[in-house]
C-alpha cells in the first residue's frame, strides 16, 4: 500500500547524507541540535528566489536564522518554523544578489540556531555573479574650462564608470570617444587627453559622447564639455604674407599649421588669416615652446623665419604648390599703405575681393620699405 510518509523518509536520507555540500536547490538537510552540522550549498547563480533548504529537525525544539558576520545575510532570507514541528523551510524574501554582498566575496552565510543546545548549524552559499548591471558614470555630464595653450599630451578631465558587478571578467570597462575625435582620446582609465593643439580661433567649445563598456557588452555614456579660452597678447603674433589667395589659404589652415611647425620646429596656432593690398594672404600666428609650451617672443620666430626660410618654404609648398613663397610682415612700416584687411577664419571672401584678386595680382613688386621681407 502507498505510503507518502516512506516516500519522503526515501528522499530525505538520500539527498541529507551526503559529503555535506549541494548543487542545487532546494537542499534536504537534518540537525540533531546536540552535534553542529554545517552545509555547504557549493555555488550558485545569483538571481535565485525560492526555498533554499528543508530541514529535519529534533522534535519539539526551537530554531533561528543567525548570521553574526553577515548582517545584510539574514535580509534575504526567512524560516518558517514552530516549535514542534518536524521540519523547518528556509526560503529566500527577495532574489539573491551577488553585489549586496560584495563585501564578503560573493557569500551568503547564515546559521540555523537550536535555542535550546546552543547548537549552531553554519550554511554557507557562493554566488556566481551574473553579468547584470551595466556601468554608470559618476556624472551625467563632464564639464571643463580649459586654454588653448594647454600643451598636447595633457588631461583635459577625468570620467569614471563603476560596472557594479562583482566579477573582474563582468566589471573591467573600456572607454571610447564616440564618435572617435581628432582632437581628443580617452584611455583605458578614463582620461581624456589632448591629442591636438586647441586653437580658440577655430574652435572655442567641444561636445563629445564617452562610453564605457564592460566585457559582456554592456554600456554607459556621459557628456563631455569643452570651453576653450583664447586669451592672447596681440603683441605675441607674428605675421606672414603667403602669395596665395586668403580663402585657399583659410582652407588650408591646419596643414598651414603643420608646415610652419615643420619649418620651425616650434608649435603654432594661427589666429587670424586676412589679405593685404597685393591680395594675399596674411597670416597672424602664435609660437610656442614643443616642450614647455611658453610663447615665443615675435622677434625670435621671425629670426627663426629668416634663419629657416628654406625650410618653410618647401614646408609651405608642398601644401600650396612649387611657386609659392612667404614675406614676413613688419607691422611697425606696414601700417599705411599695407594694411591687412583681416577677414577672420572660417569667413568666405565677398565676390568683389575675388574680383579683385585678379587686379591685383599684376601688383606683384615689392620694395625693401614697403614693409615685406621676401623669402
Amino acid at each position: 500500500m502507498f505510503n507518502p510518509g516512506r516516500v519522503w523518509t526515501v528522499v530525505l536520507l538520500s539527498f541529507c547524507f551526503t559529503d555535506g555540500s549541494w548543487g542545487a536547490f532546494p537542499a534536504y538537510t537534518a540537525i540533531d541540535c546536540t552535534t553542529p552540522t554545517p552545509f555547504d550549498y557549493g555555488s550558485a547563480d545569483e538571481g535565485h528566489s525560492s526555498t533554499l533548504e528543508n530541514i529535519k529537525t529534533p522534535a519539539g525544539e526551537s530554531i533561528a536564522l543567525e548570521s553574526p558576520s553577515c548582517p545584510v545575510c539574514l535580509s534575504f532570507l526567512d524560516l518558517s518554523h514552530s516549535p514542534g514541528d518536524e521540519f523547518a523551510t528556509v526560503n529566500t524574501k527577495k532574489a539573491l544578489n551577488a553585489e549586496a554582498l560584495s563585501e564578503y566575496n560573493g557569500y551568503l552565510n547564515y546559521t540555523v540556531a537550536c535555542k535550546d543546545s546552543g547548537v549552531r548549524n553554519n550554511r554557507t552559499v557562493k554566488l556566481n555573479d551574473l553579468n547584470d548591471n551595466a556601468p554608470e558614470f559618476e556624472e551625467d555630464v563632464y564639464r571643463v574650462q580649459v586654454s588653448e595653450f594647454l600643451p598636447v599630451e595633457s588631461l583635459v578631465v577625468q570620467v569614471k564608470a563603476i560596472d557594479a558587478d562583482v566579477s573582474p571578467d563582468f566589471n573591467a570597462v573600456t572607454y571610447n570617444i564616440n564618435p572617435p575625435s581628432d582632437t581628443f582620446i580617452v584611455t583605458s582609465h578614463g582620461s581624456v587627453v589632448l591629442k591636438k593643439q586647441l586653437n580658440y580661433a577655430v574652435t572655442s567649445f567641444y561636445s563629445f559622447t564617452v562610453t564605457a563598456m564592460d566585457m559582456g557588452g554592456l554600456s554607459g555614456a556621459t557628456t563631455v564639455e569643452v570651453n576653450v579660452t583664447g586669451e592672447v597678447d596681440t603683441r605675441d603674433v607674428v605675421k606672414i604674407s603667403i602669395n596665395k589667395p586668403s580663402d585657399v589659404v583659410m582652407n588650408h589652415v591646419y596643414d598651414t599649421e603643420i608646415a610652419l611647425e615643420r619649418g620651425l620646429e616650434l608649435l603654432v596656432m594661427i589666429r587670424d588669416v586676412g589679405c593685404d593690398i597685393y591680395c594675399d594672404a596674411v597670416v597672424s600666428f602664435i609660437a610656442r615652446q614643443s616642450d614647455s609650451g611658453s610663447i615665443v617672443p615675435p622677434e625670435d620666430v621671425k629670426s627663426d623665419l629668416r634663419y629657416n626660410k628654406h625650410k618653410v618654404r618647401m614646408e609651405l609648398q608642398g601644401v600650396f604648390g612649387s611657386d609659392t613663397a612667404f614675406w614676413v610682415v613688419d607691422d611697425g612700416q606696414s601700417s599705411g599703405s599695407n594694411r591687412a584687411l583681416s577677414i577672420g577664419l572660417g569667413v568666405g571672401l565677398p565676390l568683389a575681393a575675388i574680383v579683385l584678386i585678379g587686379i591685383c595680382m599684376v601688383m606683384r613688386g615689392r620694395s625693401q620699405g614697403s614693409g615685406y621681407e621676401c623669402f
